[in-house]
């Protein structure tokens, strides 16, 4: 596998330690909605727009509703050379560790 997965109860601590980018890519309005505090958005049907933007020296974060998407971007920049990881089970998940 190329890329990391990150268990919710994790997040916290890799993000502080690895000084981490954190990317939500769900809809707009579902990050309007509620994200955890310093995630980013990009929108995963607006990748062609913000592909350019990932940064190569951090390690960034994907998480989206459930994991599905994140897992396929994170395994898509893997390929591409990048450090990345996917939040297992995605927001739902994440929320009870915020």
């Amino acid at each position: 596998m190329n890329f990391r997965l990150i268990y919710p109860k994790d997040l916290r601590s890799v993000l502080r330690t690895e000084s981490a980018v954190l990317i939500d890519v769900r809809t707009r309005e579902q990050y309007k909605k509620g994200h955890w505090p310093g995630a980013r958005n990009f929108p995963y049907e607006e990748l062609e727009r913000w592909e350019k933007m990932i940064p190569g020296h951090k390690l960034v974060i994907f998480y989206c509703d459930h994991g599905g998407n994140s897992m396929q971007l994170a395994h898509r920049f893997g390929m591409q050379g990048y450090k990345v990881a996917s939040v297992v089970g995605g927001y739902p998940s994440m929320k009870g560790y915020m």
